[in-house]
């Protein structure tokens, strides 16, 4: 049950995350000697992630073409928007509760006399914290899923795969290279 739940999450956390799989190419190497590979007094730095305008920009582009081929009906997307705004609103109370105790369990490691039980509880409280904000994503994801229809749901879960092939693919290069 477990696994299925983390895998229909994992389907459908692209439909709101951008996705998309960079490739490292040896241009993109910062060299010192080379003054084109600064930008703004800052070296250009491999694999640095969204920080990237044409990156990020690329991956919204792949993100709206998907989302075109779904073809979602008015009413889909009015589905959709209300879930996010409630998925959003829980959000916020969720995050808050995992930020207050982090604050807590800093106050406890402040204090010149540890007590083992209490740090303990708190970090326990802020797994559960972090739990609640995942089952909450779950349950959220599962929810717009219920939304689609079957054709739509076949591609969602024909296009994750596919850019989970590539992920994988990205990350067995990665470990070549070091």
């Amino acid at each position: 049950m477990k696994k299925s739940i983390i895998a229909i999450f994992a389907i459908l956390s692209f439909i709101f995350s951008v996705s998309g799989i960079t490739k490292a190419q040896n241009n993109n190497v910062p060299n010192p000697n080379n003054p084109n590979s600064f930008n703004n007094g800052r070296m250009m730095m491999k694999g640095a992630g969204w920080n990237h305008p044409t990156l990020l920009r690329n991956a919204i582009n792949k993100k709206a073409d998907f989302l075109k081929k779904l073809n979602l009906t008015d009413e889909q997307k009015e589905k959709i928007a209300a879930l996010k705004i409630d998925f959003q609103k829980k959000m916020v109370d969720l995050r808050a509760d995992l930020q207050k105790n982090k604050l807590d369990l800093k106050e406890l490691r402040l204090k010149s006399d540890l007590n083992r039980d209490a740090v303990i509880a708190a970090v326990e409280k802020i797994d559960k914290s972090k739990d609640a904000i995942s089952v909450a994503t779950a349950n959220h994801l599962l929810d717009i899923y219920q939304v689609l229809t079957p054709e739509q749901q076949k591609m969602v879960r024909e296009h994750f795969f596919s850019q989970m092939d590539g992920r994988r693919q990205g990350r067995m290069m990665m470990r070549r290279q070091m």
